[in-house]
């Protein structure tokens, strides 16, 4: 028997397990909520959030449409279509066809709308280019960006002359991205807007008393990594929160590992700070962290 042979077998098999098993890990580079601005403005969205469909596009609630772009929006349960119009622009998108229509005209997306936590997402780009706006995707920040009305035209700057602060632009430059940027710090915390494994924080103080930091376990797109959430999570937690109160805090989190999970609003204090942490159904988990 050549035992020689079998060692370089094994070795061989071993590493083609390793391989495949650290593969996703490196296809996965862990991404945040994403981020949609419209004119220089963050969208909140409080309930159903964006997500980035099969196709690579990222899908919004059709609300989005009516709140953010200005359109008048009407949905057709009967039908499963949904009628967007805008001044003398008309679209129809129908959930589950690629196939919509501006003003009449038959066009095709690359991708479909659809229905998902009850509720009608139509594709952010096809809709809001159809309605004249620009639409540019950083994947670096994993961040949507919307321009519309005069603001989606490009005009040529004077020669000599400075062009005007683009908002969108002092944004991206002030959002911290782990591996890219420099820790962000508020209120004795050190921190990255966007990490690796997913977590996102905000955070403001305005004051020596007013301290508003706000780290959240993303589930809404599905490459993040939540053990590394969590691990990133604790880690921030520690460096100003006591460790009897850090240890309550991070049991409750782990309550819940899926979308669907739920955790109801509860408080946790230490001698400094008051942390509140809540989940609803189908949604991040979001920590709230205020001076007392």
């Amino acid at each position: 028997m050549n035992y020689k042979r079998i060692k370089k077998l094994g070795v061989l098999l071993l590493t083609m397990v390793l391989a495949l098993t650290i593969a996703p890990a490196w296809s996965s580079a862990a991404k945040g909520s994403i981020v949609v601005e419209v004119n220089g403005n963050l969208i909140s969205f409080p309930d159903a959030k964006p997500f980035m469909d099969k196709s690579n596009r990222v899908q919004v609630p059709v609300r989005f449409v009516s709140e953010a772009l200005g359109a008048e929006v009407r949905w057709s349960s009967h039908s499963k279509q949904v009628t967007v119009q805008m001044g003398e622009d008309t679209i129809v998108l129908t959930l589950g066809k690629k196939a919509f229509t501006v003003n009449g005209q038959t066009k095709q997306m690359d991708t479909v709308a659809q229905e998902k936590q009850n509720r009608a997402f139509v594709p952010l780009r096809f809709v809001s280019e159809a309605l004249g706006a620009k639409v540019t995707w950083h994947p670096d920040l994993y961040s949507v960006e919307i321009l519309t009305g005069l603001a989606a035209e490009q005009p040529e700057t004077s020669k000599g002359k400075t062009p005007p602060k683009d908002p969108w632009e002092e944004w991206k430059a002030s959002r911290s991205v782990e591996g890219k940027t420099e820790k962000k710090s508020t209120g004795g915390f050190s921190y990255y807007g966007l990490y690796k494994s997913g977590l996102t924080v905000s955070g403001e103080a305005t004051g020596e008393k007013d301290l508003f930091l706000q780290p959240s376990i993303n589930f809404d797109v599905d490459d993040v990594d939540y053990n590394q959430q969590v691990k990133d999570l604790d880690e921030l937690l520690r460096q100003q929160i006591e460790t009897e109160t850090v240890d309550n805090i991070m049991k409750y989190v782990k309550q819940k590992t899926k979308r669907d999970d739920i955790l109801e609003a509860k408080k946790f204090n230490d001698k400094t700070y008051r942390i509140q942490v809540e989940s609803k159904y189908w949604d991040n988990i979001i920590v709230s962290i205020r001076y007392k």
